[in-house]
């Protein structure tokens, strides 16, 4: 008896005579072969042809019966990448847009025959838009929402939401691809204040940050940014880049924040100071280096004396930690934070012979420092000292040392330490630690009295160099650090895994390099060490780190993994830990 099979053809189920099967081949010998004949016995080829037209026409009159479907106007397709060719030949493929169509029916419809060209993400909807080539009619089209009604849907989820879920479910309901740039970015701040204020967890904040929804509110924001649209104001910039950061922090895409930054760089000058500090902090959070962004702030600080005098003591403490972590200049910044200070005055155009004068500067500088919070006012000391240079012997600087020291006589009774924990008032380990890099860079400075600094009372500076001491961070070894003691092994150097130096846990210290008495600290620094954008800035820590353990004597051999992954042989490796111990010593003399 032959066997029975069903073949698939087009979605048409046919019942198929197979060939003898294996044991009448056994018994026979017959070699096995392919039936060449269809369920009537005609040819094979046939047969598929009419098992095919019969698909399609069932395929048909199906999308008869669904009727036409909305299509995206011509200017908004993009013909399918091919297999082949470079990436670079999808340059404008990854760097569109999403956006939804909004079109009314009949104004564009595709015959049955036409090639669907646009590309969306399954199930989702979302359309790459071919910004360039789109008018500003057609992208105008789709913002339906008024503004009315944004302040009802907005009002519903303010109240009802209990998370960040909650929030764009009730924004979906509402008609997510009927939303303008300014709404949309709206949108996204109350989605991460809806994440910030029911500590949604990290795992639940990655699914959030891939969640399509966010996606297209992102999309449309970063839409207008590229154009240039006035669509996206300077406010809604900025609440989009801080939505962000907080939504994907570190994981945040860097082209998306890459666009929203440089839109911000031009609208510098129209932003509020809580508008400049959340860009500042939004760039600083996901480690994006933004030189444009950075820059504007510094003129503004420069040369804008009566907004600099509008900022709180907040926003001031969050720009001198973005300005200190991305490595951002800050002259300007510096400068605008003495003017503010001062309250409006220039504290170098005040005569130093006329004391009252003086006196009266310094008793406005103190009001001024007492408006901060104890930690806001590490914080910014801490941001001054690794900034460093003038910064440290800014007049900001001295009014916020003089502050922290007066905290701390006031301070001074509410002490507490055991075997691993530290406080001393309100501060306890992390801000400790800054105090004691802030004292360590002063030293190195030449100390508070070369700097005119009041010294600081001697219990705050026990309790900061206990609490240094006591830190307990857990030593984390990559393969790339064992490839360094390897070839540090093979040049014959001595030396120690996770060693601590000057309370610093150092990735490989060599005591003597040979042939010479100098203490060698190499740091193995991977990406976290650096912006993600820009490999060439590193940031504030690790700088700070670098730079006090050179103070204190030792030479710091900084190895980037993106420089020593390229190196294949032990030859270029020896050669390189060479060069980096000459560029340390020569830095030293």
């Amino acid at each position: 008896m032959s066997a029975l099979f069903v073949v698939n053809a087009g979605a048409v189920f046919s019942p198929r005579r197979a060939g003898p099967s294996a044991d009448s081949r056994k018994t026979t010998g017959t070699p096995p072969t392919r039936s060449a004949t269809g369920p009537t016995g005609s040819d094979e080829g046939e047969w598929m042809r009419r098992a095919r037209k019969l698909a399609n026409s069932r395929a048909s009159q199906f999308r008869r019966e669904r009727g036409t479907q909305p299509v995206a106007p011509a200017n908004w397709r993009r013909k399918r990448k091919e297999k082949t060719g470079d990436d670079a030949d999808d340059a404008n493929a990854r760097g569109a847009a999403r956006g939804y169509d909004d079109l009314k029916p009949g104004r564009r419809e595709a015959s049955e025959s036409e090639e669907v060209e646009m590309t969306a993400t399954a199930g989702d909807g979302l359309w790459r838009v071919d910004m360039e080539n789109l008018s500003t009619e057609d992208w105008k089209t789709q913002w339906t929402m008024t503004n009315e009604e944004w302040n009802l849907v907005k009002k519903d989820v303010k109240a009802n939401a209990k998370g960040p879920s909650d929030a764009l479910s009730g924004f979906e309901d509402a008609g997510l691809r009927r939303v303008s740039p300014d709404i949309a970015a709206e949108m996204l701040r109350i989605v991460a204040d809806k994440a910030k204020q029911s500590k949604t967890e990290r795992e639940e904040l990655s699914g959030l940050r891939r969640d399509s929804r966010v996606a297209h509110l992102i999309g449309t924001c970063v839409a207008a940014a590229r154009r240039g649209s006035e669509s996206l104001s300077p406010k809604s910039t900025v609440s989009a880049a801080w939505a962000l950061a907080v939504i994907a922090g570190e994981r945040a895409n860097s082209a998306e924040m890459e666009v929203l930054a440089d839109r911000s760089s031009v609208l510098i000058k129209e932003m509020s100071p809580r508008q400049l500090a959340d860009l500042a902090w939004a760039l600083a959070s996901c480690r994006h280096a933004s030189h444009a962004v950075f820059r504007a702030m510094d003129v503004s600080f420069a040369t804008d004396s009566a907004k600099v005098r509008k900022f709180s003591p907040f926003d001031l403490s969050t720009l001198t930690w973005a300005f200190a972590h991305l490595g951002a200049g800050g002259v300007g910044f510096v400068h605008g934070l003495d003017v503010w200070f001062a309250n409006g005055s220039v504290p170098t155009d005040i005569d130093a012979s006329d004391e009252s004068a003086v006196e009266s500067l310094s008793a406005t500088a103190a009001t001024k420092a007492q408006t901060f919070t104890p930690h806001a006012l590490v914080a910014t000391a801490w941001g001054l000292a690794v900034l460093g240079g003038d910064a440290l012997r800014s007049f900001s600087f001295k009014t916020i040392w003089a502050e922290i020291g007066r905290k701390g006589a006031e301070f001074g009774t509410d002490q507490m330490s055991d075997e691993n924990n530290v406080k001393y008032g309100p501060w306890m380990g992390k801000h400790l630690n800054q105090i004691h890099q802030c004292v360590v860079s002063v030293d190195a400075a030449g100390g508070f009295e070369a700097l005119g600094l009041p010294a600081l009372p001697p219990s705050l500076v026990t309790a900061s160099e206990d609490a240094w001491q006591k830190q307990r961070r857990p030593p984390v070894t990559s393969w790339y650090q064992r490839d360094v003691a390897s070839i540090l092994a093979y040049m014959g150097e001595k030396h120690e895994e996770e060693a601590f130096c000057a309370g610093y846990r150092v990735d490989l210290f060599v005591p003597q390099w040979t042939g010479t008495s100098i203490p060698v600290a190499i740091e193995v620094d991977g990406p976290s060490h650096f912006a993600r954008n820009d490999q060439a800035v590193k940031l504030g820590q690790t700088r700070l780190k670098h730079r006090q353990l050179a103070n204190l004597g030792f030479a710091v051999v900084s190895v980037p993994v993106a420089d020593w992954e390229y190196l294949e042989t032990s030859e270029e490796k020896v050669e390189y830990l060479r060069c980096g111990f000459e560029a340390a010593c020569a830095a030293r003399k």
